[in-house]
């Protein structure tokens, strides 16, 4: 049962940290880092010119990168290459399209 959801997890991870994400960036960080508007109106607490929108970008990067990487060592699990090739791919192709789908969905403009 452990192994199962130890292979089910990294295409999971990404959408339920979505919605989590959003509240997260709604209530908190675009008070921190700032919309992402036009940058002559754009002001944030950190007098920088990194955005919520920029935060978003490398925080759901990262995860995807993680995620593949987990997702090749999970992989040993399986005895075929193939198999084995498919599952990452399959990881890194859900994680990749949903992160490209976060970021440009959820953009504050």
């Amino acid at each position: 049962m452990k192994k199962k959801i130890v292979l089910v997890l990294p295409f999971v991870i990404i959408p339920i940290f979505i919605p989590i994400y959003s509240i997260l960036d709604s209530l908190i960080l675009i008070d921190i880092f700032g919309c992402g508007c036009v940058p002559s109106t754009q002001t944030n607490m950190l007098n920088i010119p990194f955005n919520a929108n920029d935060l978003r970008l490398t925080v759901f990067s990262l995860v995807t990168i993680a995620l593949s990487i987990w997702s090749c060592f999970i992989a040993k699990f399986f005895k075929s290459k193939i198999v084995k090739l498919v599952y990452c791919s399959s990881v890194i192709l859900l994680n990749v399209l949903l992160t490209m789908w976060s970021v440009k969905s959820f953009m504050w403009a």
